[in-house]
């Protein structure tokens, strides 16, 4: 006998199990939330060795699990870390062994700089880390390599441009291209696999790593893991000339020289030769304008032992001296004539001053200069005294006079 009622029944058949409760679940999720963007903080970041992604984005309020599959994530440039804002484009779905949802990510970008530089910045920061960017480790770049190895595509104008650069500046440079695609999948790994080829060859002196402009895509494969450390890597020194001289990718940082372009590369690498030719040019015309200027001092001394030369410099130098001795002898004349001149003039003007001056004018006028017996000159009858004897002196000679009187008024 049944112990189960018809409505019990009913509701046995509407009864699901947790697998089909979950994948209904999940069928609306992912009819409903198809297609979302979904921007949050990275956390939790694992990285499976399967190559998937699992972790969740969160803003202060909530989490979100999430799971990027290695098919997707291979077209992500930059890698997963912790406290990355992103933007994150998927679907929901439910994880049926845990019957949590979760998001399935198939594109994050960053938030705040693009993808392509933050993968950059990622690979650049990593490697530094490591020490492969360190100045220090950059070996010299040999000054006349005899043999150089070039890495680039047979079909670029950059090989083109490194064959005529080194063709003109030093023919003697052999040279070994290893050809590689330097865009598009799997181009990095041809790089890579090219450099490693240069370096069974042992006799090579240099490897230049090479191509043209384009944008960040186009020279993304010389911002890869792989090629940088194939060119860490490199026994052999390498020069980067990747791009125009504004473009600056990871193998330019990891090389031991950065040339801005490719033909720039090639000059470097014949730069010695050419700098050797210069030099030898510069040396050559200064050894011969030395080797100029010691024969012309030479043949001046010679002239100088000549008896001839010098009687005859010798004669120039007295005409020279006896010219100028007869002009001091001119100028000793005149200057004496002229002091004597105006010695005679000034000599005129005194004695007409003292003819003015003196006494004989005086007596020629018919005065006469009395003077006692002791040659005082009398001024005044009060040193006179009757009987005295004076001596007169006239314009023309003198008189001995005796004094009969003295009176002090004579009118």
């Amino acid at each position: 006998m049944s112990l189960y009622s018809a409505k019990d029944t009913h509701t046995l058949q509407s009864v699901l199990t947790v697998s089909e409760l979950t994948a209904q679940i999940r069928v609306l999720l992912e009819d409903v939330f198809d297609r979302i963007s979904v921007v949050g903080e990275i956390s939790n970041a694992k990285v499976y060795p399967s190559g998937h992604w699992y972790f969740s984005l969160k803003d202060k309020d909530a989490t979100i699990p999430c799971v990027c599959f290695k098919n997707a994530n291979q077209q992500i440039k930059f890698e997963l870390e912790d406290g990355l804002m992103v933007v994150a484009r998927g679907k929901l779905s439910v994880y049926p062994p845990r019957g949590a949802y979760q998001m399935i990510v198939t594109a994050l970008e960053p938030v705040g700089i693009g993808e392509w530089q933050l993968a950059f910045e990622q690979l650049r920061t990593k490697l530094e880390a490591e020490g492969l960017l360190d100045p220090l480790k950059k070996r010299p770049i040999p000054l006349f390599p005899r043999k150089v190895g070039v890495v680039t595509s047979l079909a670029g104008a950059a090989l083109r441009d490194i064959l005529s650069a080194l063709k003109r500046r030093n023919r003697n440079v052999n040279v070994v291209i290893s050809p590689a695609k330097v865009q598009g999948e799997g181009s990095a790994e041809e790089i890579a696999q090219a450099i490693a080829y240069l370096q069974a060859l042992c006799d090579l002196d240099v490897i230049l790593v090479a191509r043209g402009g384009g944008s960040i895509e186009d020279l993304w494969s010389f911002n890869t893991e792989i090629v940088a450390r194939a060119v860490a890597s490199s026994a052999i020194p390498i020069i980067s000339g990747v791009g125009h001289e504004t473009d600056v990718t990871i193998c330019d940082l990891v090389a031991d020289l950065r040339a801005p372009t490719p033909t720039a590369a090639a000059e470097l690498v014949a730069g010695g030769h050419a700098e050797l030719l210069e030099r030898w040019s510069n040396l050559s015309r200064r050894l011969t304008e030395s080797i100029e200027h010691r024969l012309a001092d030479a043949h001046r001394a010679v002239e100088r032992l000549d008896p001839t030369s010098s009687l005859l410099r010798y004669q120039e130098r007295l005409q020279r001296f006896s010219l100028r001795l007869t002009n001091y002898q001119e100028r000793m004349l005149r200057s004496i004539s002229a002091r004597l001149s105006n010695c005679e003039h000034r000599w005129h003007q005194n004695h007409e001053k003292l003819l003015a001056l003196g006494p004989l004018n005086v007596l020629a006028r018919g005065f006469a200069i009395l003077r006692k017996g002791d040659g005082t000159v009398v001024r005044d009858s009060s040193q006179i005294v009757a009987g005295e004897t004076l001596e007169a002196m006239l314009y023309n000679g003198k008189l001995k006079v005796r004094v009969e009187s003295a009176e002090d008024q004579w009118y």
